[in-house]
């Protein structure tokens, strides 16, 4: 790993509190937003979006066609944020038929869409002014009227084999004249338990991948609140499924400031934190870390 637990200040800004359970934030011009899980008729987990106070951006809904839950939404500027639409079977919710990225702006109430559906889940799209930063692997990047721009195959060999097939994770950020983006992966232990990991992608001026980092970023944060995380798996077996057994930082978005790199993150599914790591530190981590070129 490039950063061991002591080199991480965790700042806790959310967590499960026996009715809700709060996770992968994001924050912008001093503004969060999170999701926001509930028991739905005691029959399965919806999830809304929420701001610092609670108050709803986008609820849970049945619409003429369909039951929709919003997953994971990420500031892409003060007035627009990216969401997972959550698309389920509205005669049974329990149902999910897909998941659509779409966009939401928070003044007037409306939902971009967009007709890219490669997969069954279309999620962690990043934003990044007139494009879009579909997929790690290969790694794509879409205009915004989704026509591919730019799209390579990266050598992700050597980090499956260790890690797992890496998916989206952050926006773009820059530091020390560099410019990175997050990624994850993730591998399943005996089926029950998850272990997930990230890692950094360098870019160029052109937002094209140079090389990655051969090792994970974080340490292991399994037992990080513990008691957090037995009382939300045992809320989780109310709707009598074995629940995962995670140990998972999950980076939704970064901001970098005179001080720290704040990797806004949620951490073993049941934790909303900013992960502070020292400026410094990080640049010195970056300079001396070992690479794969892409």
């Amino acid at each position: 790993m490039l950063f061991n637990i002591e080199d991480l200040q965790i700042d806790t800004l959310k967590k499960f509190d026996g009715k809700y359970n709060y996770f992968n934030p994001s924050f912008l011009n001093g503004n969060f937003i999170f999701r926001r899980e509930s028991l739905y008729q005691e029959k399965m987990i919806v999830s809304d979006i929420v701001d610092v106070n609670d108050n709803l951006i986008l609820g849970n809904n049945i619409d003429e066609n369909y039951f929709w839950s919003y997953e994971d939404a990420r500031f892409i500027n003060n007035n627009v944020i990216s969401v997972a639409c959550c698309k389920k079977n509205k005669s049974n919710p329990i149902e999910v038929i897909n998941v659509e990225q779409k966009k939401y702006n928070l003044y007037s109430k409306t939902f971009t869409h967009y007709k890219t559906q490669n997969s069954y889940y279309e999620k962690h799209w990043q934003f990044y002014n007139k494009y879009i930063i579909y997929h790690v692997d290969p790694f794509t990047i879409l205009t915004d009227d989704e026509i591919v721009q730019y799209k390579k195959e990266i050598n992700w060999n050597p980090w499956i084999k260790k890690y797992g097939k890496p998916g989206l994770s952050s926006n773009i950020f820059d530091i020390d004249g560099n410019r990175y983006i997050l990624y994850h992966s993730y591998k399943s232990i005996n089926g029950v338990n998850l272990k997930y990991y990230s890692g950094i992608l360098k870019l160029n001026g052109s937002l094209h991948p140079i090389c990655y980092t051969s090792d994970s970023l974080f340490p292991s944060v399994e037992d990080y609140d513990r008691e957090t995380f037995i009382n939300y798996f045992n809320w989780k077996r109310k709707l009598h499924i074995c629940p995962t057994i995670v140990d998972v930082i999950f980076p939704m978005n970064v901001i970098v400031d005179n001080e720290y790199i704040n990797i806004y993150s949620g951490i073993n599914d049941c934790i909303c934190a900013n992960i502070k790591i020292d400026r410094q530190l990080f640049i010195n981590v970056m300079k001396n870390a070992n690479y794969i070129i892409a």
